[in-house]
């Protein structure tokens, strides 16, 4: 077994709270920062995991879109999910859709920021060559990636199981039950990490990718 754990404060908060059906729910925090990934969940239905993420619809209004965490869909537009509403330090909005806000069901949110040092929530465009620079600030841990201007999966590696320069990096993709798998994806530099896997999974060709990176 593999447990990941996130101290509550300004990197990452978790919120719990019973839908009302309204199309303008405010839901406060206690970050005091602006969340830059949010993943919510019914816990009384069986609704997809909805993410919010600050890299989507390349960084233009991306609280008008939203992708799956349980899913491999591309991101798209949903005004039920979030309401056209940024989040801010204080509060998040969630619209009328039933994976996020339905009448008298339990939700949970999970809520991540990036914070100088330690945890970047940000994205890049894949190159299908080797060496694809990504700038986090410090030297990650933990990464997910994901493609959102077309299907793809939520690739998670961490120094845990096995981050190897130019090597094998033990991955998971969190929306499937596939085991450890090995293939070079990125080498860790001190400031962040470049992608060496040339594949769509992680650096297609101008594709558009969102991550998650913990120090």
């Amino acid at each position: 077994w593999q447990f990941w754990g996130w101290k509550r404060g300004i990197t990452h908060d978790v919120v719990a709270y019973k839908g009302d059906g309204s199309g303008n729910r405010s839901i406060t925090h206690n970050m005091n920062a602006v969340p830059e990934m949010i993943w919510v969940k019914s816990r009384d239905n069986s609704t997809n995991w909805g993410v919010y993420h600050v890299g989507l619809n390349g960084g233009t209004t991306p609280e008008n879109y939203r992708v799956f965490l349980n899913e491999a869909n591309a991101e798209a537009t949903a005004s039920d999910y979030w309401n056209n509403t940024a989040p801010t330090k204080t509060t998040v909005t969630v619209g009328d859709n039933s994976a996020v806000n339905q009448n008298g069901f339990n939700f949970i949110m999970y809520l991540f920021s990036s914070v100088q040092g330690v945890s970047k929530c940000g994205s890049y465009t894949g190159t299908a060559a080797t060496g694809n620079t990504v700038t986090t600030g410090f030297r990650p841990r933990f990464i997910i990636i994901k493609r959102v201007n077309d299907t793809g999966s939520w690739w998670q590696i961490d120094t845990t199981r096995g981050i190897l320069q130019n090597g094998g990096d033990l991955w998971l993709l969190m929306n499937t039950n596939q085991t450890n798998q090995t293939d070079p994806l990125v080498n860790l530099t001190d400031t962040g990490f470049t992608v060496v896997d040339t594949g769509t999974g992680v650096n297609g060709n101008n594709d558009k990718y969102i991550y998650y990176a913990h120090a």
